[in-house]
């Protein structure tokens, strides 16, 4: 709930959220992202401070066009918020405990990247940005991109027989498959296409999940539901993305095109008895929801002449990403009653570098707790929360001792603005 604030304070306020990052201070009128004080990453960074500061949901975001981005402008903008919000929970709706015996648990994993590796400095200059504005920008050092010759079902094919071989499961026991791809466009759809390509067997069930960004934790959400159907089943999940060739377009702002990287996640999942004896990571609850509120931050659409259209607004959609991520955390917090201090990883998608940096600094979050996967790939869409998850998993595995049970932590937003988290020990 939002305290009132008068003028004075309000302003001393914005000065002292601001005087953290700057110094010395600009004039309260002075337009900090203009003048390039801030960069706009920076804003974020301060508006989410300030929401910290005085609990106003979502301070700022979205920000007003015909405001200045000023100190005084954030003054104003707290001064404002004097009515109070009601209190909300976060909305969640779980599946169901397993009513028998049987328990799910992630048996194998594996991810692949696109074959190219592009650095920052090359993508500036081939979208023609301003020097350093990947890089520093963003934070983000190279992407992973597809070859020729590669497509999603290919990097989804390698990543599926990393996972397969590492749960040592042939594809004829998969009953299952669950599959995401926001850029596979098609018929028959991706996991039909990713079925044959498997040689998985006529009765083996293929189902595609939406979701974006958020599309592989809703998948895994969605293969321990079908689980349920047969308790000594396996199932397969497989998030794939090749953005650079559905982003390749000219009309698509280099903002937005330079921050993508190609890639595929697999994972077994299978139903056990003993899953806490197996040595295993269980699949426990999921949470999900929709944020309406942001929904015009980012949306892309196909036009009638095949063209892309691209709606992206970059500090309203890294606002809402910080934001909505340290809710679902805090809600994973009461689901499995554990602190997040005692989370050993969390695999969170990850828009750019520096919007996890903002995540672990308003979250207390350790960054070497956070499988760092965009720095070196770039934003993978749906997969980029589940190569963070391969990540996690392959240290627990390297890390046999391990004092307690493993607690994993998993986080996601995608336009709309959905999101989805779960937890896994």
């Amino acid at each position: 709930m939002s305290l009132p604030f008068d003028l004075e304070t309000a302003l001393a306020t914005a000065r002292t959220s601001v005087g953290s990052k700057l110094s010395p201070l600009p004039k309260d009128d002075v337009d900090l992202v203009e003048t390039g004080a801030l960069d706009s990453m920076g804003w974020v960074d301060t508006l989410i401070g300030i929401e910290s500061a005085t609990s106003i949901r979502d301070f700022g975001n979205p920000w007003p066009d015909e405001r200045p981005k000023s100190i005084r402008a954030l003054a104003d903008m707290i001064h404002e918020a004097q009515k109070p919000t009601p209190d909300e929970s976060t909305g969640e709706r779980r599946i169901a405990g397993t009513p028998d015996k049987w328990e799910t648990l992630i048996a194998g994993w594996g991810y692949t990247l696109g074959s190219l590796t592009v650095n920052a400095e090359q993508i500036e200059s081939e979208l023609s940005l301003p020097l350093r504005k990947i890089r520093d920008g963003a934070g983000i050092e190279s992407v992973r991109l597809a070859a020729d010759g590669e497509d999603e079902l290919g990097l989804a094919q390698r990543a599926a027989d990393i996972a397969l071989e590492m749960a040592d499961v042939p594809v004829e026991r998969i009953d299952f498959l669950v599959a995401t791809s926001t850029t596979f466009l098609g018929f028959p759809s991706f996991a039909a296409s990713l079925h044959s390509r498997l040689l998985l067997r006529e009765t083996s069930g293929a189902l595609d999940v939406g979701g974006a960004c958020a599309g592989l934790i809703y998948s895994l959400a969605m293969a321990k539901s079908l689980l349920r159907t047969r308790s000594q089943g396996v199932a397969l999940v497989v998030a794939s993305e090749v953005h650079s060739r559905r982003l390749s377009a000219p009309q698509v702002p280099g903002e937005f095109r330079g921050l993508f990287g190609d890639g595929a996640c697999a994972f077994i999942l299978m139903n056990v008895a003993n899953a806490a004896q197996s040595g295993r990571v269980r699949l426990q609850e999921f949470i999900w929801g929709c944020s309406g509120t942001f929904a015009s931050s980012l949306g892309v659409k196909i036009s009638d002449s095949a063209g892309l259209n691209i709606q992206f607004k970059g500090e309203q959609l890294a606002h809402a990403a910080v934001i909505e991520m340290d809710r679902i955390i805090g809600t994973l917090e009461n689901l499995s009653a554990k602190p997040r201090s005692e989370v050993d990883y969390f695999a969170l998608h990850q828009p750019n570098p520096r919007v996890v940096e903002i995540l672990a600094e308003k979250a207390k979050i350790p960054l070497e707790r956070i499988p760092l996967v965009s720095k070196a790939c770039g934003n993978l869409g749906s997969v980029t929360c589940g190569a963070s998850l391969c990540q996690a998993l392959t240290s627990l595995q390297m890390s046999p001792d391990h004092p307690r049970t493993p607690l994993i932590f998993m986080a996601a937003v995608a336009p709309g603005l959905l999101w989805g988290g779960a937890f896994l020990n």
